[in-house]
């Protein structure tokens, strides 16, 4: 947040109407839009293209809007002389928290698709992986009930049609996926995103409920089993072939590697439904792979589990832990494989930015942990400077507090000694009148 717009290339000018600028100058809020198209007749579509117009990787609709747990599916980009004020995705997540209908308001841009006649076949959502080199590069559309997957382009024709692979191999290997071919287009029924199974896991937690948690997850390896089992040598594994060096290959030997490798099988790519787990967008595979890499993707790529539990211990509990080097490596060797680096250039140049959804939230994660870290560190300060006020003031009451001993003391002294000259007066008066 805080990119000089368009027009003038100024920053927040538009925010302010452009009153200080001596040509008029116009731009539109959706509802001013809204009164245009309707004097002229015209039928209207709103989408809300994220992060802008100029380089969308999400387009939402007003029957598909964004949510707070969907939000992070894209990837913002900042000019060079851009103030920021703030991470731009998580100020749309407490945006989308407290009211969804205000994510309309405060979209970077609009796109607007007018027709005599209302269409009632628009998709209703579309993604498109433009940071992938081209011949990775997909577009998802929804519309109604459909989810469709298309190449962008021929050069990404090969991909597509390795994805049917992969869905006839998930199918032939009795796993469940609502993935299906039809007329030689990828497609699957829509589902409602509260079943997925990162979110039901997230939810699991929230409640408490650890033992149905552990149970869906030990569920998830079994499925993640029922690949062919083998056991290569090192240069027939994945890890050789992204040249990934392991000193001790006896370690190997451990892991329990598959012939049909979906890496990809994260805990964000299934549903879990009436107890059953259904796949989809596996668009990746690799030979002999070791399910507890993929069960490691899945751990750490699903972000909100983090509230409820350090996933660290999950690492350790599912035996990961050991392994974790070697797993980060070769996930970012796949990482540079798929990425166009020319895209991930621009988009690197911002320490804001990283390579997917999944990394980019990672990202955000860090920058609130960072907050909270200092914010933990500015009371750890605040705590310490009370701590030394309380000493300080102990100091200064016992200093007190000798010094009145003192002065009482000094001051019984002073009494006894009064008190004693004048019984000391009376009694030798008494004796001079005895005397006389």
């Amino acid at each position: 947040m805080g990119n000089p717009e368009n027009i003038l290339n100024k920053k927040f000018e538009s925010l302010i109407g452009y009153n200080n600028e001596p040509e008029k100058i116009e731009s539109f809020t959706k509802s001013s839009l809204e009164q245009i198209f309707n004097s002229i007749g015209y039928k209207y579509t709103f989408y809300y293209p994220l992060p802008d117009y100029k380089m969308p990787n999400v387009i939402f609709s007003e029957k598909q809007k964004a949510k707070y747990n969907s939000i992070d599916k894209y990837n913002p980009y900042y000019k060079e002389n851009s103030t920021i004020i703030a991470n731009e995705i998580d100020v749309y997540r407490e945006i989308l928290k407290t009211d969804q209908q205000m994510f309309e308001f405060f979209t970077n841009s609009f796109l607007i698709i007018l027709e005599k006649e209302k269409n009632e076949e628009l998709p209703l959502y579309i993604s498109y992986n433009n940071m992938r080199k081209e011949k990775y590069r997909l577009i998802t559309k929804i519309s109604k009930n459909v989810v469709e997957k298309k190449p962008v382009s021929k050069e990404a024709e090969g991909h597509y049609n390795n994805i049917k692979k992969n869905i006839e191999l998930l199918q032939q290997n009795n796993i469940k996926t609502v993935d299906y071919i039809e007329n030689g287009s990828i497609k699957s029924k829509y589902i409602n995103q509260e079943n997925l199974l990162n979110t039901v896991l997230t939810k699991s937690l929230e409640e408490n409920n650890q033992q149905e948690f552990e149970n869906i997850i030990e569920k998830y390896i079994q499925n993640l089993k029922k690949n062919k089992k083998v056991e290569p040598e090192y240069k027939d594994t994945i890890f050789s072939k992204y040249n990934i060096q392991i000193e001790d290959k006896n370690i190997l030997k451990e892991l329990y590697f598959v012939e049909n490798g979906f890496w990809d099988m994260t805990f964000k790519n299934c549903f879990y439904i009436e107890n059953e787990l259904y796949f989809f967008d596996q668009e990746w595979r690799e030979k002999n792979v070791p399910i507890e890499y993929i069960l490691y993707r899945s751990i750490l790529y699903t972000i909100s589990l983090r509230r409820y539990v350090n996933i660290e211990e999950l690492f350790e509990k599912y035996h990961i832990s050991k392994y974790k080097n070697i797993f980060e490596a070769l996930d970012n060797k796949i990482q540079e494989e798929i990425r166009s680096n020319k895209i991930w250039k621009f988009y690197s140049q911002n320490k804001y930015i990283d390579i997917d959804a999944s990394l980019q939230e990672l990202h955000n994660l860090q920058i609130r942990d960072n907050s909270k870290q200092l914010a933990i560190e500015q009371l750890d300060k605040e705590k310490q400077e009370l701590i030394e006020e309380k000493q300080k003031m102990k100091i200064e009451f016992e200093q007190e507090k000798n010094d009145m001993k003192q002065k009482y003391d000094e001051l019984e002294k002073l009494y006894q000694e009064k008190l004693y000259n004048k019984i000391y007066r009376k009694i030798k008066s008494t004796i001079n009148r005895k005397r006389k």
